[in-house]
């Protein structure tokens, strides 16, 4: 490796979900991030961000970073054939243009498909390993719902995830990959051993600050604390695939080929013995309006409607909730968002302070009851830029377009063009919904809402809704995932594939 040596970094972030029927195009990726050189250089070292750790990274060891291009687009549907044609012409034309460098690290979330490909990480992994050739370092970051599949595998010589979920540590991601990556540079010994579990659960059901995925987090912390690894990701991968291949997986860095399938194997199999313990126990939104209704603490009850989550690609298009408390009659102040670009386009037209006759949400996802269609007052209209208060994601810029605040009585809807960072509770929060003064706030988020809704919040119930990010999994028409594959026909007597080195 040269004295000052040289890494080409690049990344494309999206979460698709294949239930949701709507194509995410390069406007998702606008909304938050679309840059390419020093722009994208420049944007990310002011963000907490995996990009920005690999910045970092290279910088404090001495390197030299040439940044390519850097797309974060909305979880959603999958991504169009455009903007993953427009991706890897952009990264094989900078290295045509720079060179190949000693390496090249990639920032990617790991569950992304396109139109045409299902494996779009792996696609790419793939195709920058037959650009740059077997010698430079290709070193990638994920997130801990990646689909981590063989071909990622057999492209990257370092994979790392998030450890935390909540994710919390995006930044420290990118920095421990690249960090791996220039020690595989410099020739120090680091052997990446991994496994594929045949195995799916919903992210609503687990955290990494509780049992039963704490101790399995913890038990890595520890290896890697006695200097037993040097890293470990447990991917638990996001669930809403109807693709193959799929799995979650686990994929342990050490400087001994023994050490890292050992330990592999360890992390696997505690994963997947407590398979059974990251389901949520749900309620009927009936059950948790009772809830509200009954509650005398002055602090609201969390609906957790999971199932329509934006941060899980869901499309966020549900009234479900508010439809319930309507036909109740239930005198409950309630709070929620819903995608609506034509309810928010028509409150602009109809200005603030008046009233209008609108049809509210189930535009989009198949099945959905609804829309609710009501007279409401335009209370506010807003731009649809705001900044995550956090901890996740604290300090990321959004832009959920055209914004309207609606009110129907003791409901407040606030109706948007693309929601995102559908867990904090700046999604509220900064356009006139305050958590705090109502009965009732509906969360569309897995998990990323526990620790800022904790402060305020009485009780977070977990409800049976209808979405595309349902965590009855069962309930979908699954068309292509790989069998036999839990919670669906896997033996009960399945034993953990033994760990290999899929790249020397």
């Amino acid at each position: 490796m040269h004295a000052k040596f040289r890494v080409l970094l690049c990344e494309l972030h999206e979460e698709s979900n294949t239930f949701n029927p709507l194509l995410a195009d390069l406007d998702s990726f606008r909304a938050i991030r679309c840059a390419e050189g020093q722009e994208a250089y420049r944007i990310c070292k002011e963000l907490p961000c995996a990009m920005h750790g690999m910045i970092d990274a290279v910088e404090a060891g001495g390197g030299e970073v040439v940044p390519l291009i850097s797309l974060d687009g909305h979880s959603g549907g999958c991504i169009t054939d455009r903007v993953l044609k427009l991706f890897l012409s952009k990264v094989e034309e900078g290295i045509k243009t720079v060179g190949v460098g000693d390496g090249i690290f990639v920032s990617l979330h790991g569950a992304t498909c396109s139109e045409s490909h299902s494996d779009v990480c792996g696609l790419i992994l793939g195709k920058l390993r037959e650009l740059v050739g077997e010698k430079p370092v290709i070193a990638a970051s994920f997130d801990l719902h990646a689909n981590i599949t063989e071909t990622i595998l057999r492209s990257a010589d370092i994979v790392c995830g998030y450890q935390s979920y909540p994710h919390v540590d995006f930044y420290q991601t990118g920095y421990r990959a690249a960090t791996l990556g220039i020690r595989k540079m410099q020739g120090k010994p680091t052997y990446c051993a991994s496994t594929i579990i045949p195995m799916m659960v919903p992210p609503v059901g687990y955290t990494s600050q509780l049992p039963p995925f704490s101790k399995v987090i913890a038990y890595g912390e520890s290896l890697v604390s006695s200097h037993a690894l040097l890293d470990f990701t447990t991917f638990q991968v996001q669930p809403w695939l109807d693709i193959s291949p799929l799995g979650s997986a686990v994929v342990a860095i050490a400087e001994t080929p023994e050490a890292a399938k050992l330990y592999a194997e360890k992390l696997a199999v505690q994963l997947y013995e407590n398979r059974d313990g990251y389901w949520p126990e749900l309620m009927t939104i009936d059950e948790v309006i009772d809830r509200a209704e009954a509650n005398t603490t002055g602090k609201p009850i969390i609906l957790v409607d999971s199932a329509d989550s934006p941060n899980g690609g869901a499309v966020g298009d549900s009234v479900a909730p508010a439809l319930r408390v309507i036909a109740r009659g239930s005198k409950i102040h309630m709070g929620m968002f819903v995608k609506d670009p034509e309810a928010a386009k028509k409150a602009f037209e109809a200005g603030v302070g008046n009233t209008a006759e609108f049809s509210i949400g189930a535009k989009y996802t198949p099945g959905m009851p609804g829309p609710l269609v009501s007279s409401a007052r335009v209370r506010s209209l807003h731009d649809g830029a705001f900044v995550q208060e956090g901890p996740a994601g604290k300090g990321f810029s959004n832009n959920i377009g055209k914004t309207a605040v609606l009110s129907i009585g003791n409901i407040d809807i606030m109706v948007c063009e693309m929601p995102s960072a559908s867990g904090d509770p700046q999604i509220l929060r900064h356009f006139g919904i305050e958590p705090k003064l109502y009965d009732m706030i509906v969360v569309k988020a897995n998990t990323s809402f526990r620790v800022p809704y904790s402060a305020v919040a009485d009780e977070f119930c977990y409800a049976d809704t209808p979405g595309a990010g349902s965590a009855s999994l069962k309930s979908f028409v699954w068309n292509h995932i790989p069998h036999p594959f839990y919670p669906f026909d896997l033996s009960e007597d399945y034993q953990i594939e033994k760990p290999v080195i899929r790249r020397a």
